[in-house]
């Protein structure tokens, strides 16, 4: 039996093979030879995605990825339908199953699902879309592990035992009530609402005060900046995505988990890019409308299954 790849693993994947199909020079062809190079399982995705794109090519997919050459127009419609038959039939189930945030996570959402649930402690937790998290109570502590997506925290009161959030990239602990955190890309990202939290990440601390946001990553904590905690809360109740100043990626990385199929971008192609608006969650196609509007971006649809941004050819 095959072994299962991680699904953004995938999701990079699919993004490589539509980056070499539209921008076949040499340092797409370096940068694609480097991501494979990265990690065992990066090579292993791309003959995953091989095995599904062969019978419908007219040329080897090998041939393509060996040579970073500018495909003709057909070619590029068959890999586009090739990509979109792969998204039905392997990609799409994958990405689900990682949109449901792992089988066997304790809570998760689906694509553009909201969930609230009261925890054993009396806790209340909220879901954003695409989002999953394990539980970890015992009489000692009380742990949230974040696993993807984002959730907004309501701590319900206990002086034996502290409550935690914790993420790949550090641990939060709630000294008072309610805040949000967030899973983008490599680093989390925290915002108090009310009250305090205290930031443990990379051998350095730091404690969040209400209206605080900080975003934290491997190599630590950021720096924190000052958020309207209100116009949060009231996105949250009414399912909407509120960007202060954000960057662009992140704010697509959020959008996606609110669709379903690939919502693929660069995100290094995109850092350049920071947006401040309201976007409603429930319509995703609109809210990437507003984003084109605004922004020197193009937003192509392959299919109602994959979608790609990226920038328009003046800014590139």
């Amino acid at each position: 039996m095959k072994s299962s790849l991680p699904p953004e693993v995938l999701r990079q994947a699919a993004e490589w093979l539509v980056r070499l199909d539209h921008q076949a020079d040499a340092a797409t062809e370096q940068a694609f030879q480097a991501w494979l190079a990265a990690d065992p399982q990066h090579r292993h995705s791309i003959t995953r995605l091989q095995g599904h794109l062969l019978p419908l090519q007219q040329a080897p997919a090998r041939a393509a990825l060996r040579r970073a050459r500018q495909p003709r127009a057909a070619a590029t419609a068959a890999k586009c339908l090739a990509l979109a038959v792969l998204l039905g039939l392997a990609a799409v189930p994958a990405y689900q199953y990682g949109q449901q945030g792992y089988l066997l996570a304790d809570l998760s959402t689906g694509s553009g699902q909201w969930r609230q649930q009261r925890l054993d402690d009396g806790s209340d937790l909220q879901l954003e879309g695409g989002s999953a998290v394990d539980l970890h109570f015992d009489p000692s502590q009380r742990r949230v592990q974040l696993l993807r997506g984002e959730i907004l925290v309501n701590v319900a009161k206990d002086a034996q035992r502290p409550f935690y959030v914790d993420t790949p990239q550090g641990s939060i602990r709630a000294l008072g009530t309610r805040f949000i955190v967030q899973r983008s890309g490599d680093a989390t990202q925290v915002t108090m609402l009310e009250s305090s939290t205290r930031i443990d990440s990379a051998g350095q601390q730091q404690v969040l005060g209400p209206g605080q946001r900080l975003r934290f990553d491997a190599q630590g904590p950021g720096t924190v900046e000052q958020v309207d905690a209100d116009a949060l809360q009231q996105a949250w109740a009414h399912h909407q995505l509120l960007a202060n100043d954000q960057p662009l990626a992140d704010v697509l990385e959020r959008l996606a988990r609110h669709r379903p199929g690939l919502l693929l971008f660069d995100r290094q192609a995109l850092q350049g890019l920071r947006v401040t608006v309201m976007l409603p969650t429930d319509d995703s196609d609109k809210a990437l409308r507003l984003l084109q509007r605004t922004l020197p971006i193009e937003v192509s649809h392959y299919t109602p299954w994959l979608t790609r941004v990226t920038l328009t050819s003046a800014e590139k």
